[in-house]
């Protein structure tokens, strides 16, 4: 645990606004045009700019956008319909896509800057 606490800890601000987003999602009635619109617009597009944030600083990290989707879980089970487990493995993919391109362009960053 001691070897993964250094990975762990920059994590953990990012995580915690996830959650504070996802469980935004229980104040809205399931069946508002907001509703979907937060499924589909907001939370997307907040675990790719966080992905890109942590790629960027922390670089491909396997466990984080395996937690964001273990952090969407409960929300599944307690309010949403279990159908919508297939959201929470989006989620995990894009933040896993921004973190692979907020790498690449560290990578690419840091080669100008050798240049």
């Amino acid at each position: 645990m001691k070897k993964n606490l250094p990975l762990l800890l920059p994590a953990l601000p990012y995580l915690v606004m996830t959650a504070v987003i996802f469980f935004i999602l229980p104040m809205l009635e399931p069946d508002s045009k907001y509703f979907l619109f937060f499924m589909l617009l907001i939370i997307p597009g907040y675990c790719l700019i966080a992905g890109f944030a942590y790629g960027f600083k922390n670089g491909i990290v396997w466990f984080y956008p395996v937690f964001i989707s273990i952090i969407f879980l409960p929300l599944v089970f307690s309010m949403i319909y279990v159908k919508v487990v297939i959201y929470g493995c989006i989620y995990g993919c894009l933040s896993l896509m921004g973190m692979y391109l907020g790498n690449l362009f560290k990578k690419k960053k840091d080669n100008d800057s050798d240049v």
